[in-house]
């Protein structure tokens, strides 16, 4: 996300923006009942989950055969990509209008999504490696996350951007670097101490940890990429856990400002059918001043109300103090809906419907109302004991503003609408 000050300009009605939205809803749930046939395997949201390793993740030590590599962690995924956007933006309209998008990119001719935004052409988006020790009670551990791709790129030069010394190279390489500690304090209170995938929001950086191929509303403009600081993890049953975080401050690795920003996070699974999560972000973010603060609340919901179907509801709310000018605070805000059948354990048509309130431009660049309607019929390839799995990824996309924030050929800004269809290809273990 991107601190670009727009002016107010007259929007439409946000009563009716939300009456608009709620019948997309039950549009969407319709057709997630339309979609759900058969199949006995559970549902799951995504492939590969958690921004630390599961349970399940491949031991080093057990597929080498290698003893003093045991207890270590390791899962990895290259992602492809290709989208064709009906638009058909120029690049060099596209590059030459780089400076007012709120997302910085080579040849960013898709608006609307975090990555895979350039329009007709082959990506090689993520090539990256996970290794974790994970610290065993009174013990340490580790966690780097190793990457390259044109995400990482686009991660680092828009957060330079806006911060252009709260990054540097080394971030292009390291996606997650911390140190761990497990103090002996009750059940065990994790201590992690270097640079994170933020943990506000329903989506991640990698495609496949999420429901959809390309990324929300949420995820492109209302939240960080990453944070740098400590988190203390804590978890008082296996229901229910509660995080505290003392960072540098939004994005960046390298302070911007003399303040720290402090987050929070609270979960809750009381059963396998439904779990909650309530996460907050705060501190003051502007470059060189250290007073006027940032909030960031964000709630997640996910149900599966039968063994074959979850669905996720994440809202979001942000304001920024002074964020469009002395004494004029800037305000985001919005609701994505996700519904994830799974057929069989091989077809996951997965379908998110989404609601954006950028009221001031401070998080898009330009006042608006946003409506994304996206379909990903995910399809698993291979067989279930293959050491290496394969992900497709076909998706549609129709995304909808109030104001002119899409191009077309060689116009910018001249559309109210954007189209988009491709594939991703995710080789995973």
């Amino acid at each position: 996300m991107s601190n670009n000050n727009g002016g107010i300009s007259n929007l439409c009605n946000s009563r009716a923006g939300a009456g608009t939205f709620l019948k997309s809803l039950r549009m969407a749930a319709t057709l997630s009942l339309a979609l759900f046939v058969g199949g006995l395997r559970l549902a799951s949201a995504q492939e590969v989950n958690g921004i630390y390793t599961e349970s399940a993740t491949k031991d080093l030590g057990d597929k080498t055969k290698i003893d003093w590599l045991k207890n270590l962690k390791i899962r990895g995924w290259v992602e492809g990509s290709y989208i064709w956007n009906f638009n058909k933006v120029n690049a060099n309209t596209a590059n030459a209008n780089l400076g007012a998008s709120a997302l910085k990119d080579r040849n960013l001719t898709i608006e609307g999504q975090a990555f895979q935004a350039q329009h007709n052409s082959f990506m090689l988006d993520l090539a990256e490696v996970e290794i974790e020790k994970v610290p065993e009670r009174g013990g340490v551990g580790f966690k780097v996350d190793l990457a390259a791709g044109d995400i990482q790129d686009t991660i680092v030069d828009t957060i330079k951007a806006v911060s252009p010394n709260g990054v540097s190279e080394f971030d292009k390489t390291f996606q997650h670097a911390s140190i761990s500690y497990l103090a002996p304090v009750g059940s065990g209170l994790r201590l992690d101490f270097g640079k994170f995938v933020t943990h506000i929001g329903g989506e991640t950086i990698e495609s496949i940890k999420n429901r959809n191929f390309s990324h929300s509303f949420f995820y492109s403009y209302a939240i960080p990429f990453q944070d740098s600081g400590i988190r203390m993890n804590y978890a008082f049953s296996p229901k229910a856990y509660a995080e505290l975080y003392i960072l540098n401050g939004w994005n960046v690795t390298y302070d911007n400002n003399s303040g720290k920003t402090y987050g929070l996070s609270f979960g809750l699974t009381p059963s396998s059918k439904f779990s909650a999560y309530l996460n907050y972000l705060g501190g003051p973010e502007h470059n060189d001043n250290s007073g006027d603060w940032r909030h960031l609340g964000d709630f997640q919901v996910a149900y599966s109300p039968t063994p074959t179907l979850s669905m996720m509801w994440n809202i979001d709310v942000g304001q920024d103090n002074k964020g469009v000018g002395p004494g004029k605070n800037a305000l985001w805000r919005g609701v994505t809906y996700y519904v994830r059948p799974n057929v069989k354990g091989r077809f996951f048509p997965t379908l998110r419907a989404e609601y954006y309130d950028d009221r001031d431009g401070f998080t898009t660049g330009v006042p608006q109302h946003l409506w994304g309607f996206t379909v990903t019929p995910d399809v698993k390839l291979g067989g279930e004991s293959d050491f290496v799995h394969v992900l497709l990824r076909p998706e549609i996309r129709y995304n909808k503003s109030n104001a002119k924030f899409f191009s077309e050929g060689n116009n910018f800004r001249s559309l109210d609408h954007q189209w988009t269809v491709g594939a991703g290809l995710v080789a995973y273990f």
